[in-house]
């Protein structure tokens, strides 16, 4: 079993501006897309995350994007 955590992270974007990026550790399932396999996440999962660690943004439009990053952490 591998021992690395699979860490991504999110970018949270307000009126098209970046506000924070953020560390999400839950796996996305797998999907095959354009040859590579990829993780889809579950959009209300990330929205529920993203108003866990930042509260202010309860009632705010507020995008989240995929960090083009993948990092693995032991």
């Amino acid at each position: 079993m591998d021992a690395r955590k699979h860490i991504t992270l999110l970018d949270i974007m307000v009126d098209g501006r970046f506000l924070c990026q953020l560390r999400y550790t839950k796996r996305g399932l797998p999907k095959m897309q354009d040859g590579e396999i990829v993780e889809v996440h579950n959009h209300k999962d990330l929205e529920a995350f993203v108003l866990e660690q930042r509260p202010s943004l309860k009632g705010k439009k507020f995008s989240i994007e995929v960090a083009n990053q993948q990092v693995f952490n032991r």
